[in-house]
């Protein structure tokens, strides 16, 4: 339940047993390695760390072109599991050299055809307006006397230009190939002494030159040998497809050898961070101290021609963070990984914040039909479902979400948007006064003063998690011994805002209006106490009083911090509210004769998982942002490192 305490080590062996001691290393995954500074580098040939690297590469591009046709494995069934000794025998003994060879040569054959096929198309859809034009392409050239050229021109001009063109001689002849809905195609043929008057006829009707393909052929076989090719062409590329759908059984074996050259790069990375000699090599890095022993009894059994020796860290090197929690408080690290790590020396936020963002997040939903589903698909999806660490803490973690917001949300009234007088007879209750209402519930946000409860008890809530995180910071001071920095800069301010809240409750008559003088004093005693000490910083003793009346401003950014949990009423109302409108329209659309009962399960089911799951995620990101802004702040600065320890990391499958 804390930030894991690191040491760095030193690793001393012999080099006859340096690839199994790097084995058991990264099979531990207990220490991240980092570069020995201020020794000479000794034999730092990456030459194999390359060759793992273009292995992966070559493997990554085959797994990309076969994706779309291999068969991937249900979330039921998640990924591939095996032990070490099985991935390395596998990756051996699998020739994925051979079936990156067959992938890349398909891709090449592919993309030259696609190729092929794209400039086809485009010559087809350049053809296809000239189909009437009768002389083979060839023939558009100029002879000893003539010359041919082939146009288009608005459709609009066709008739003028025929005019125009005729009276130019009669050497001249037009034929109209064909005509779409702006233009004309035509192909002209004149004498070559014409040439001058011609242009300048051609020039005045807007006239555009066509450059067509010179072939033997005319428009309408060429049209049919180019529909020829591109039918072979598809054809093939069906070939290259049924090609990578055989390739695709190696989807798995691909994956296993992806991950086993992972592991081998990163091994070899991590010996060439080490002081390698002929007869001894040396590895530095970090470790958490819990682990050391275990570490050291691990390596024992390789060898006992080792030493490991703790030393000091350099002057500006900061030690990698590490968090760790039990029980239910451990799926909470999925919020607290959002925000990133604390430093070292800075407490894991973690388990203060649990309690805080789990409430938060059943008050943004208030529904306890909506906390009833989440619950049972979040337990349904661990159960059959296969997850990484990271999700399954995530999913955990909503899962208690929904237990929370079915308690809350029968307290709020909320269940699945109804009102009490739509709900079934067994969930609600008739109350003295006479109106219906839902058992348990004990505020209804919706009506009279409910709002206004609804909110002061978001502030009541922010408030004591803003004074909470004031006090996680003095308790952390006290921890590192900084008495005075614990008593002036934490505790002060505790007691002043106690003292102001007590200050504002007796001024308005709700508690202690018989005490509000002794609680002026009180608060004219924190005012004193703050400008006195908040300033002890300074060296200039006027610049220490105006620090000190300046550091009461902090007073204001508190009450923005409080008046930033109303967020918590508005995602809470509107969850029931957008509830309550799917409820309305399904009721309407249920009065359409025959079929409007379907219509309205329909409506009714597609709104509520809509507000379920867009309702879920503003639930989250809102409760986690009042921790990462309004707590967090209090006693944390964050950017801590992460610990990356040499370990065997897998993209694709699970080792045993």
């Amino acid at each position: 339940m804390a930030v894991i305490e690191m040491q760095k080590i030193k690793l001393v062996a012999s080099t006859a047993h340096r690839q199994k001691l790097l084995d058991l290393l990264q099979s531990k995954g207990v220490m991240e390695v980092t570069e020995i500074i201020g020794e000479e580098e000794i034999n730092k040939d990456l030459a194999e760390a390359h060759c793992a690297e273009l292995n992966i590469a070559n493997i990554e591009f085959a797994l990309k072109l076969i994706k779309p046709f291999a068969k991937q494995r249900s979330l039921l069934l998640g990924p591939v599991t095996l032990s070490i000794e099985d991935v390395r025998k596998k990756a051996k003994e699998f020739n994925f050299e051979d079936v990156i060879n067959k992938c890349r040569r398909v891709e090449e054959i592919s993309v030259a055809l696609k190729n092929e096929h794209a400039g086809l198309t485009a010559l087809l859809s350049e053809l296809e307006p000239w189909v009437g034009l009768l002389m083979p392409l060839n023939h558009i050239c100029e002879t000893e006397k003539t010359k041919t050229i082939i146009g288009s021109l608005q459709k609009t001009a066709y008739s003028k230009f025929n005019e125009d063109i005729n009276k130019v001689s009669k050497l001249i002849h037009i034929q109209k190939a064909g005509e779409d809905e702006s233009a004309v195609y035509i192909a002209l043929v004149y004498a070559k002494e014409l040439e001058k008057e011609v242009r300048e006829v051609l020039m005045l009707s807007k006239f555009s030159e066509a450059d067509l393909p010179r072939t033997p052929r005319d428009v309408k076989d060429e049209i049919a040998e180019i529909k020829k090719r591109i039918s072979e062409i598809e054809n093939e590329l069906k070939n290259q497809e049924e090609a990578l759908k055989s390739l695709a059984a190696n989807n798995e074996d691909l994956q296993i050898a992806h991950d086993y050259f992972v592991w081998e790069r990163d091994k070899i990375y991590a010996e060439q961070k080490a002081l390698n000699t002929q007869y001894a090599f040396a590895i530095e890095g970090w470790a958490p101290v819990l682990n050391i022993d275990k570490l050291k009894t691990g390596l024992a059994k390789v060898t006992e021609a080792f030493e490991i020796i703790e030393i000091e860290p350099g002057e500006s090197e900061q030690a990698p963070v590490a968090i760790r929690n039990k029980g239910l408080i451990d799926s909470f690290e999925s919020v607290t990984n959002i925000y990133g790590l604390p430093l070292p020396h800075e407490v894991d936020p973690t388990p203060f914040l649990a309690a805080f963002f789990i409430v938060f997040f059943g008050l943004c939903l208030t529904d306890a039909g909506y906390g009833i589903v989440l619950f049972v698909v979040c337990g349904l999806a661990l159960k059959f479902l296969k997850f990484g660490e990271g999700i399954k803490k995530l999913v955990k973690l909503l899962m208690i979400g929904g237990i929370v917001t079915f308690v809350l949300g029968a307290l709020f009234g909320g269940w699945f948007g109804m009102t009490a007088d739509q709900a079934p007879g067994f969930m609600t209750y008739t109350t003295t006064e006479g109106i219906k209402a839902f058992k348990w519930q004990i505020i209804n946000p919706t009506q009279g003063n409910g709002p206004l409860t609804f909110l002061i008890l978001a502030a009541i809530l922010g408030y004591i998690q803003v004074l909470f995180g004031i006090a996680v910071n003095g308790w952390w001071k006290i921890k590192h011994k900084k008495y005075l920095d614990a008593f002036f800069d934490s505790f002060l301010w505790f007691y002043f805002l106690i003292i102001m809240g007590l200050f504002g409750l007796s001024k308005t008559g709700v508690f202690l209006a018989d005490y509000s003088g002794i609680i002026t004093n009180l608060v004219w005693v924190g005012v004193i106490a703050l400008v006195l000490t908040q300033g002890r910083g300074q060296k200039n003793i006027i610049l220490k009083f105006f620090s000190g009346v300046l550091s009461l401003y902090g007073l204001v950014g508190y009450f923005a911090d409080v008046l930033s949990y109303s967020r918590l009423m508005a995602l809470g109302l509107g969850t029931g509210i957008i509830g309550f409108a799917f409820n309305t329209i399904g009721g309407l659309v249920g009065n359409i004769p025959y079929i409007g009962i379907i219509f309205t399960i329909i409506v009714i089911l597609i709104g509520h998982v809509l507000n379920i799951a867009i309702s879920t995620l503003g639930a989250f990101i809102h409760s986690s942002r009042l921790q990462f802004v309004e707590f967090f702040g209090k006693f944390m600065e964050g950017g801590g490192r992460s610990f990356k320890p040499l370990k065997k990391s897998c993209k694709y499958i699970n080792i045993l």
